[in-house]
């Protein structure tokens, strides 16, 4: 369980060097994707609502460290909610199905970046307004769609190699 979380923390810090060094040069529409939130999305499909959580709430302080205009405690909090919801969800989907962590990496970074952009502004950043969030959700929600097969084998990957403790019981 230990070495698990230590992988996983480095998983999350091998995505912040990734979101910061390699996909600035990278964007779609001029977004970039959110590897955090995409990280957080897959782990909670994978592991459940308590897993979503806690990779969400490290993975939210990280985005929060990095956005210098929005308050420390915002992306904890949206990051937190995303990664319970689609937790949640999970067991709502055929355990076996190939469309399931797409639609969930979809719909998780769509709303995900939608509620961090919209709660933003309204706490913060006056230069956000409803159509660049709106697009900003949608760019980022296509760019994660992409990213997420190949997030989600290495998350796979992961979870095999260091599986979580009474998995199943989450």
């Amino acid at each position: 369980m230990i070495v698990r979380g230590i992988v996983v923390g480095l998983l999350l810090v091998a995505a912040v060097v990734l979101q910061t060094a390699l996909f600035p040069a990278l964007t779609l529409f001029g977004f970039r994707p959110d590897l955090l939130l995409l990280l957080t999305v897959v782990i909670a499909t994978r592991d459940g609502e308590l897993a979503g959580v806690r990779v969400g709430a490290v993975a939210g302080l990280m985005t929060d460290l990095l956005v210098a205009s929005s308050p420390v405690g915002l992306g904890v909090f949206v990051y937190g909610v995303a990664g319970a919801l689609v937790g949640w969800s999970r067991p709502y989907f055929a355990p076996t199905s190939l469309t399931a962590p797409l639609v969930l990496a979809a719909a998780g970074s769509v709303l995900g970046t939608a509620a961090y952009g919209v709660l933003a502004s309204l706490l913060a950043d006056e230069r956000v307004g409803a159509s660049l969030v709106l697009q900003g959700a949608i760019a980022v929600g296509l760019y994660n769609t992409l990213l997420a097969p190949a997030a989600g084998a290495l998350v796979r990957r992961i979870s095999e190699a260091f599986p979580l403790r009474g998995a199943g019981t989450e």
